[in-house]
């Protein structure tokens, strides 16, 4: 987000609404007004509901009193952001990251045929007819919002990672490393949101049919599923698992580099409607790719593609548990993955923000 406004340069003043914003090697630009909102909380649904409605009051405050005239450029977080153009008259784009209400069907949070999804989806069709661009961020996405808006209205427009900030650190050097004394280990990390819409839970049957004692699972993140993950690696008296709470924005190169083998997960469901962006960060740092997400996912292509990887079925963990033992005991093929993830993140670069400029 920061690359984006940053890259709005031609505008005299530049306004940013957000709950938090993480900054990582580019700052924001000092000419750019910070317009602070409640920030995300994802630690139960309760509170993501609470969250996203109170920041969309927010949002609407202040381009009812502030930003009267502002263009706007709306992305689809909080999700009841893109909703703000049926209540405004302001000249708007939208980015839309995951596709609302399509995604709270999918995970089943409300049903296709309920009043506020017929509803949300006719809201779509007037907001994507009168939007002055539409951005999203796979061919896939793309053909799903087909059913609000003219393709032709619609542009593509890839995440990026920042390759100077995130980047491979080697295992001696890697305070992540030490500080949980994992030297020794061969660590398969998964890092971020512990949702419904991500099967981490995966994992940990993976885990109890691993055998060999130095590879270990790291699982970084908050969300509604912690609990049950803390649950059942009690339950199956997983010695080979540590979980562990969000790293702060300094430790992330070092706590994402740490992995022998990252994990990316999405629900079958979620699989056509979003491509985590965490991806494209692992490129960055190198990290062969273990995916599980439907085979047929855009994730699975983009991994198949450019060879960094192996795409599964949340159902295939015996082909799992052979990857990891592949990975780990064929040196070579572990340094092609790397290669290929390092080779591969240059293509997806911090310049895509300025394809964003309308």
């Amino acid at each position: 987000m920061i690359d984006i406004i940053n890259a709005y340069s031609n505008y005299n003043n530049r306004a940013f609404i957000a709950g938090n914003v993480v900054i990582r090697n580019n700052k924001l630009s000092p000419s750019v007004k910070r317009e602070k909102i409640i920030s995300y909380n994802r630690s139960s649904a309760l509170k993501r509901l609470f969250t996203w409605s109170w920041g969309f009051l927010q949002i609407l405050w202040l381009v009812k009193t502030r930003y009267r005239k502002a263009d706007l450029f709306i992305v689809s977080n909080p999700p009841l952001a893109g909703l703000i153009p049926l209540l405004c008259t302001n000249k708007f784009s939208l980015l839309i990251y995951d596709i609302y209400p399509d995604s709270l069907v999918a995970q089943k949070y409300i049903s296709a045929n309920s009043f506020l999804a017929r509803h949300w989806r006719n809201a779509n069709r007037k907001i994507f007819q009168n939007a002055h661009k539409i951005f999203t961020i796979s061919e896939g996405m793309k053909s799903v919002l087909k059913q609000y808006v003219d393709a032709n209205k619609i542009e593509v427009v890839s995440i990026w990672t920042d390759n100077s900030f995130l980047k491979p650190v080697e295992k001696p050097e890697n305070i992540f490393i030490r500080e949980h004394n994992l030297l020794d280990k061969f660590l398969i990390v998964y890092s971020g949101n512990l949702g419904h819409s991500h099967s981490v839970e995966v994992l940990l049957e993976v885990a109890r049919e691993i055998t060999d004692p130095h590879i270990h699972f790291v699982i970084i993140g908050e969300g509604d599923k912690k609990n049950l993950l803390i649950e059942r690696i009690q339950k199956y008296q997983l010695k080979n698992c540590l979980m562990l709470p969000l790293q702060p924005v300094e430790i992330l190169p070092f706590s994402l580099s740490a992995a022998d083998i990252a994990v990316v997960t999405l629900s079958k469901e979620a699989s056509g409607l979003s491509i985590p962006s965490k991806t494209f960060s692992l490129m960055s740092v190198g990290a062969p790719l273990l995916c599980i997400a439907a085979i047929d996912s855009e994730l699975a292509v983009l991994i198949n593609d450019h060879e960094i990887g192996k795409c599964f079925d949340p159902t295939e963990i015996g082909q799992m548990v052979n990857f990891i033992n592949l990975v780990k005991s064929d040196k070579d093929y572990h340094s092609t993955l790397q290669l290929n993830a390092l080779k591969t993140s240059k293509s997806f670069g911090p310049e895509n923000a300025f394809k964003f400029v309308v």
